[in-house]
């Protein structure tokens, strides 16, 4: 019963210690731009934070309608998210962002 318990409490530890802080992306086309760019490999609406927090530099034209998870993207400086079917953009959590292109991509 102890060897039982032990165990199930190092196995416990470890998952709390290997557990990385991930990004909700819930729309399937912006993640799976992210995978093509090889900052996330499986389709599962969240991204580990870590792959995505030093990206500077982020093109995501002609394939997103949900920006959802790009306020981790805490380094990015350039983001072209035009044609695109946005129906919101919120980048106030992007401080170094100073090129943003969204031009038709159903905002304004």
């Amino acid at each position: 019963m102890k060897k039982t318990l032990l165990t199930s409490i190092i196995v416990a530890t470890i998952g709390i210690v290997n557990a990385q802080p991930q990004t909700y992306v819930p729309d399937d086309n912006f993640e799976q731009a992210l995978i093509d760019k090889g900052y996330d490999a499986v389709l599962d609406d969240s991204v580990t934070t870590a792959n995505i927090d030093t990206v500077t530099s982020l093109d995501v034209r002609n394939v997103i309608s949900d920006l959802t998870g790009i306020e981790d993207f805490s380094a990015l400086t350039y983001l072209n998210c035009g044609y695109n079917q946005l129906t919101n953009l919120d980048v106030s959590f992007n401080d170094a962002l100073t090129d943003l292109r969204c031009g038709f991509c159903g905002l304004f």
